[in-house]
């Protein structure tokens, strides 16, 4: 049972200390008032941080704080917490704040899915009426399955992410525009930065020497909470060897099989089907994506590979040496993770041409397609422009389509033939051009 001082404790605190500093998401996260919303993302992406912008807007329209209740359930303190504490919680705020039985309030719970059968109290307190609910969690199955059963119809749910290119940009209160000269050299130099830092919040002001510890400890907190102590796994070993080979090898093809051949020649014993569970509890972590062919069939989708992102590049920096990566992988993963804010796994894809050559992302909505992106850091040679030029343009041919783009690192550049258009746009101005701004 928990302690209900230490309840009031925690509630009082909230309530008398000033909201910490945080950067506005370019994510609108509005919500039907009969809704729950729900957030979702990787662990210190944050999420915490979008609750108290969402805290903040509700505060600028005169809501009393008193009326917001705000419990983070990763607090240590809060353990053990059982079901039952969830009623002994509510009724500790209401004597607190009696005058407020009457009034709607606004409740935001921290990693909720912490708390066994959270979801039955969820529902009994959305059902009760007169309560604006608000969830933050970091594993997308455990928060799924309850939603699709206690919950279906009452949520609303947004995937977050670590700061896109914008984001950081706004963090750094850099204009976003482009044309002045002035402000696109300070543009370029943060995507500098940013190509090699990543976007979690905590290490954006840390030397260079921090940023790779706290992603490391990243990385062990992902390790042994998400991965080993959630699915209980017993190979320590192999799913270490996992994870590495993974970010060792971001924005590459990735074949179950080979992966097991490989594995066995290391000395681990494994089967495909331990490592598709391994896989699919990395993508429940939001610590890597695997992204499937553009195919006219499932089985198509389903017998060739799939592409490896890490939700953020700042991990593949921290975690492996500067020959396990180069910087144009570096930049498709950016392109990935900011294609991915906008589209869902079953929009996004990357394409083979009926010579066997490969295009990054194919994109579609509602079943209709929408981009063919290909990703370059730079030109080597005349020739090979001239090569990656002409891929794009049969593409094109193949797919019906009259547009495609070239994201490089620099260059920019519009090429055409006849109906056909290639834009070749920098990833900074790309990211820049394709946001929605939430202030808008």
């Amino acid at each position: 049972m928990v302690d209900v001082e230490f309840i009031k404790e925690i509630i009082v605190d909230f309530h008398n200390e000033n909201l910490p500093v945080y950067t506005r998401r370019t994510v609108d996260f509005s919500c039907p008032e009969n809704k729950i919303r729900t957030i979702i993302g990787m662990r210190r992406s944050g999420k915490t941080y979008i609750f108290y912008q969402l805290i903040n807007d509700l505060l600028k329209q005169d809501i009393d704080k008193n009326r917001i209740l705000y419990i983070n359930f990763e607090d240590e303190r809060f353990y053990p917490f059982e079901t039952s504490d969830f009623n002994i919680l509510v009724k500790t705020y209401y004597e607190l704040y009696p005058a407020l039985r009457d009034e709607k309030v606004y409740l935001f719970f921290d990693e909720i899915q912490n708390i066994p059968n959270w979801e039955r109290f969820v529902r009994r307190l959305h059902d009760s009426g007169n309560v604006s609910l608000n969830l933050t969690g970091s594993s997308a199955r455990l928060l799924s399955k309850e939603i699709a059963t206690a919950l279906r119809g009452r949520t609303l749910t947004y995937e977050i992410f670590p700061f896109s290119f914008p984001e950081f940009l706004r963090y750094k209160n850099l204009d976003f525009d482009v044309d002045s000269s002035k402000n696109r050299s300070y543009i370029v130099h943060a995507f500098e930065d940013y190509l090699f830092r990543g976007g979690f919040p905590e290490v954006l002001e840390c030397s260079d020497k921090h940023r790779i510890r706290i992603l490391q400890d990243y990385y062990n907190l992902i390790l042994y909470k998400d991965l080993i102590d959630r699915y209980d796994i017993r190979n320590h070993g192999l799913i270490k060897y996992l994870l590495k080979f993974l970010l060792s090898n971001n924005s590459n093809s990735f074949s179950v099989n080979k992966f097991v051949n490989d594995s066995k020649s290391q000395g681990f014993s494994i089967s495909k089907d331990s490592i598709h569970n391994y896989l699919s509890y990395l993508e429940d972590a939001y610590c890597f994506s695997f992204m499937r062919i553009f195919a006219d069939s499932e089985r198509k989708k389903q017998v060739n590979y799939r592409k490896i992102y890490a939700t953020d590049h700042g991990l593949v920096t921290s975690m492996t040496t500067s020959r396990s990566y180069n910087t144009g992988r570096l930049i498709e993963s950016m392109v990935y993770n900011h294609l991915r804010r906008v589209y869902s796994p079953n929009e996004l894809f990357y394409y083979r041409t009926g010579n066997g050559e490969e295009i990054d992302f194919i994109t579609l909505s509602r079943g209709r397609l929408i981009n063919i992106i290909q990703v370059c850091e730079r030109f080597d040679n005349t020739g090979a422009r001239i090569n990656e030029l002409e891929i794009l343009f049969r593409t094109m041919d193949e797919l019906n389509m009259n547009e495609s783009i070239f994201i490089t690192r620099n260059e920019s550049d519009t090429i055409r033939r006849k109906k056909k258009t290639i834009h070749i746009i920098p990833f900074w101005r790309w990211s820049i051009q394709n946001i929605k701004n939430a202030d808008q």
